[in-house]
């Protein structure tokens, strides 16, 4: 019975006589024949022809088969064993063939098989040791895996022959048949047939999220120094890949660039599952587990079943994050995996921070601080608005890094105004903020003053109009300019023709008073060529015989009128 299951591996070989062994150290051969037309038959081997002890089976059918098991003495590698079996009734050879004991290897499954997950989504990391400890390196190996929940479909076989080594995220999968000489390798399931050389390991690539698999391994030799067919499958071992982050809305963020706060949902009316959370940057190499899991101490748990944690990573590398649901009186554990993320580009700022919303002749100027000042020069903006008790918002997307936006309102209209912030610069990107906390803006016409041009709030402006606002934040107002301010530009203008006209009525009705004020006003100027002329003069007397001046023609002084 223990013959049956390798006699059904060999139904392929084109050959009468079938021999196989199992471990190079032994030898096996048999022939089936129909059971009428079965004889008494003798097999020799050797050339000097030596009998061995042939026993036979029923496998069923009408067959009768007949087995020989070969002495331990008589098996010898890398030597030509010549077969012949002898009918007794008409002493005629029936059945011939050569053969050496290493080209016909049955090699037994694997063992010490095992299957873990390989730290990246959709991968598994199969194990095993060689069949056979004195031939470590002599194998190939051939891998297969099935969901476990469907029986029914038929298990993938795998190969990919890279070079890589598992848990490397950068390896692909592979679809062509041939060996490797690698010293590891990869598989994608439905791929094709493949071979692994001398390797004791393989990741499985490609698989679903969050479905259990049955896997199994058997060997052949590699063909080279030892020859055979594949031998039986080995038991299937069992493993099960993590499901996608998504099933439960992870999203990991980092508000201030040193931390990172993750936060996932779970149904309400299932609370007393265990949650945790835990990370780790992926190994530098694969293969590596240089960085173990660590687990996120600061967990809380929101209203309607919302799981927040937040950790501080390792700087200047990827992050991995794996959430793990553990639910009383449920088997397995529920495992949620994050593919690896940079810090850099999963940046998700508080909301801006409005300081200043100034409001005159029809304009609202708001201006804001970035939530993040290392990012400022890196944040774009945008503002909305809309009519108070309305859902259609207008938004307005505002140049990077600028602080401040000027729009214009129709008047006698009350608007909602607020803004958010995202990075999208070279060092760093993100998601948008939340939207900072409303501004409410009242915009009243002036009594016999027209609309603005613009005609509503669709567009921005830098053009006053004669209109008074207010606004309205938080419950406090913040008043416009005084409506009085208006009389200082008339009042500059009104004054000095005032002035004026005072003096031209003092001229007419009192001379005498009028030129008293215009000496007061504007004194007489003295006559520069005289007191030039009286200056060199005494200068001469003293000395200076040679200077030469000629007093120019006194001209008349004109009168200084108004």
């Amino acid at each position: 019975p223990v013959l049956l299951p390798d006699a059904a591996l060999l139904a392929g070989v084109p050959e009468d006589i079938l021999c196989f062994s199992r471990s190079f150290e032994d030898l096996t051969c048999f022939w089936d024949e129909e059971e009428a037309a079965s004889r008494t038959c003798h097999l020799y081997y050797w050339d000097v022809p030596t009998p061995c002890a042939v026993s036979t089976w029923h496998p069923g059918a009408g067959r009768m088969r007949h087995v020989c098991v070969f002495p331990s003495q008589d098996v010898r590698l890398f030597t030509q064993l010549h077969l012949r079996v002898l009918d007794t009734t008409t002493n005629q050879t029936k059945y011939r063939r050569e053969l050496s004991v290493d080209a016909v290897g049955l090699i037994a499954p694997p063992v010490n098989i095992t299957a873990r997950w390989a730290g990246a989504a959709g991968q598994l990391c199969v194990s095993w040791q060689p069949p056979l400890a004195d031939y470590l390196n002599f194998f190939l190996y051939e891998v297969r895996c099935c969901p476990a929940s469907s029986p029914e479909t038929p298990c993938s076989t795998t190969l990919d022959p890279g070079r890589q080594r598992p848990e490397d995220s950068s390896i692909r999968p592979a679809s062509s048949t041939h060996a490797s000489t690698a010293g590891a390798a990869t598989a994608s399931p439905g791929a094709g047939q493949g071979l692994v050389q001398a390797n004791t390991w393989v990741v499985l690539r490609d698989l679903r999220p969050g479905v259990r698999y049955h896997i199994q391994v058997r060997s052949k030799p590699d063909g080279t120094s030892m020859d055979g067919i594949w031998g039986p499958w080995s038991q299937a071992v069992a493993a099960e890949t993590p499901r996608s982050s998504g099933d439960i809305g992870l999203c990991c963020s980092t508000p201030d660039l040193q931390h990172v706060r993750c936060e996932w949902s779970w149904d309400p009316a299932d609370p007393h599952g265990s949650h945790q959370l835990f990370y780790r940057a992926p190994p530098s190499r694969a293969g590596t587990r240089k960085d173990a899991w660590q687990q996120c101490e600061e967990a809380s748990v929101r209203a309607q079943g919302t799981h927040t944690c937040t950790f501080q990573p390792r700087a200047g590398s990827a992050i991995s994050v794996l959430v793990n649901v553990t639910r009383p009186h449920a088997l397995p554990t529920l495992s949620y995996f994050k593919e690896p993320f940079w810090l850099h580009q999963a940046v998700l700022t508080d909301a801006p921070q409005l300081v200043q919303a100034m409001v005159s002749q029809g304009r609202l100027s708001l201006q804001w601080l970035p939530p993040l000042e290392a990012l400022a020069e890196q944040l774009e903006y945008q503002v909305r608005y809309t009519v108070e008790n309305s859902h259609e918002w207008k938004v307005l997307q505002v140049p990077r890094a600028a602080r401040k936006e000027v729009l214009d309102l129709r008047p006698g209209t009350r608007y909602r105004a607020q803004v958010r912030a995202q990075p999208s610069g070279p060092q760093y990107q993100g998601s948008w903020s939340a939207w900072s906390k409303p501004v409410v803006v009242d915009a009243m016409a002036d009594a016999g003053k027209g609309q603005s041009r613009n005609g509503g709030c669709g567009k921005r402006s830098h053009t006053a109009k004669g209109r008074r606002l207010r606004v309205l934040e938080m419950g406090a107002t913040v008043p416009a300019l005084p409506s009085n301010a208006g009389w200082i530009i008339p009042s500059v203008t009104v004054v000095p023709l005032l002035f004026t006209g005072v003096l031209l009525g003092l001229r007419c009705t009192f001379p005498s008073l009028y030129s008293n004020v215009k000496l007061k006003l504007w004194p007489p100027i003295p006559d520069l060529h005289r007191a030039l002329g009286s200056f060199l003069r005494e200068s001469g007397k003293h000395g200076q015989a040679n200077a030469f001046y000629k007093q120019p023609p006194e001209e008349a002084v004109l009168p200084c009128l108004l």
